[in-house]
């Protein structure tokens, strides 16, 4: 995790990193090697709700190299969407492996809130801050 500068608070355990960003964006890092299976999503949600305190928030996602999905997590994803505390997400991706699981989630799936595939990270964050304020300016009227 490149962007430690920016965050306020973190919670580290064997397979990832999420921070809690400046900016109020929830940086997830999934760190070398780590494979994703129900156990880590059940895991990864219960650390998602304690540092958002439950509320919708704007989450970007990495994964170092050699990161995996399994079959039985990728299904589960959709479950997980109505529980889990993401307002808006940004997968950014670095590898052609991992464009192609994100964009056939995307396309298979089709969450439920704003998702966006990036390879370029600021171009992330730049654009969660666009949505999370257009979500905001609606959610206010």
């Amino acid at each position: 995790m490149k962007e430690q500068d920016q965050l306020v608070r973190t919670i580290e355990n064997d397979f990832a990193i999420v921070g809690l960003r400046k900016d109020g964006i929830i940086h997830v890092y999934y760190k070398p090697r780590t494979e994703i299976t129900v156990t880590v999503q059940q895991v990864m949600l219960v650390i998602f709700h304690e540092i958002t305190s439950g509320k919708k928030m704007p989450f970007i996602f990495q994964a170092a190299e050699y990161c995996t999905v399994d079959k039985e997590a990728r299904e589960n994803a959709t479950n997980l969407e109505a529980e889990s505390p993401l307002k808006a997400t940004v997968v950014c991706v670095s590898s052609i492996a991992h464009r192609l699981i994100a964009e056939f989630y995307y396309k298979f799936n089709k969450p439920l809130q704003p998702y966006k595939v990036v390879t370029d990270f600021n171009e992330g964050i730049r654009w969660l801050l666009d949505v999370d304020k257009e979500i905001d300016a609606r959610q206010s009227k």
